[in-house]
C-alpha cells in the first residue's frame, strides 16, 4: 500500500508539472531542451525533480506560481477615473447645496397705495425689495387684490413707477413699480388684501390703501 500511495502521488505530480509546462513558456523551453515529463524521475540540465520524493533537488530550478500583475494603463486609468469620479460628486454636492441656499425673498417697502388712474382705472403703487440670495423677475408679474364683494380683480401691466429702475431685482435690490386694472377705485375696501404673483410661480401677499 505504501508503493502505491507514493506512485499516485508521483503521478499526481508529473501531472502538475505538465500543466504548469501548458502554461509557463519557461517549462516549455525546458521540454525542448530535453526534459521530458515521465513516470519516474525526470531530469532537466542544471536539476534533478525526484517525484517520487516531492522533492526538488536544485533550489536554482525551484519555481513559484506567478501572480498576475496590474499593467501601468490600468493603474493610471483607475486613478483618473477615481479623480473624475471625485470631482463630480463634489460638484453635485456643492450645485445641490447652492440651490438650497439660493432663494427668492421679495418684501414690501412702505404702503402700497392704490389712486384713481387719469383716464380711468385703477392705478396700483408697490415697492419691493428682494431680501434673498437669488435674483427675481418681476417683469410680467401681477398683482390680485380683492374687492369689497370678495371677488378678485387683476392688476398688470408691470412697470417702473418713478425714475429709472429694472424689473429684474438682484439681492439686496428694490423698485418702485405701478400696475393697472380697469375698474373703479369705490370697489376696493381700506386694507384689501392683494397678491404677487411672478412669471417664475413666486407669490407673496400684503394689504393696499386707498388715499
Amino acid at each position: 500500500m505504501g508503493e502505491a500511495e507514493e506512485l499516485r502521488k508521483a503521478v499526481e505530480l508529473a501531472r502538475r508539472i505538465a500543466r504548469e509546462a501548458e502554461r509557463d513558456p519557461f517549462y516549455s523551453e525546458l521540454e525542448k531542451l530535453g526534459g521530458a515529463l515521465g513516470s519516474g524521475e525526470t531530469r532537466v540540465p542544471g536539476s534533478e525533480i525526484v517525484l517520487n520524493r516531492s522533492y526538488c533537488a536544485d533550489n536554482a530550478m525551484r519555481t513559484t506560481r506567478r501572480t498576475g500583475a496590474v499593467p501601468p494603463i490600468v493603474t493610471v486609468i483607475i486613478i483618473v477615473a477615481s479623480v473624475v469620479a471625485a470631482a463630480l460628486a463634489a460638484y453635485f454636492i456643492y450645485a445641490t447645496t447652492a440651490r438650497g441656499v439660493r432663494q427668492v425673498s421679495l418684501t414690501v417697502i412702505g404702503q402700497p397705495t392704490l389712486y384713481a388712474a387719469e383716464g380711468g382705472g385703477v392705478e396700483l403703487r408697490v415697492t419691493f425689495k428682494n431680501d434673498g440670495t437669488a435674483d427675481v423677475d418681476l417683469g410680467g408679474s401681477i398683482v390680485v387684490i380683492q374687492t369689497k364683494d370678495k371677488t378678485a380683480v387683476q392688476f398688470g401691466n408691470a412697470s417702473v413707477a418713478t425714475g429709472s429702475g429694472n424689473l429684474t431685482l438682484a439681492p439686496g435690490d428694490s423698485v418702485a413699480l405701478k400696475y393697472t386694472a380697469n375698474a373703479t377705485l369705490d370697489r376696493f375696501p381700506d386694507g384689501a388684501l392683494a397678491t404677487l404673483q411672478t412669471k417664475d410661480g413666486y407669490q407673496i401677499s400684503f394689504a393696499v390703501a386707498k388715499p
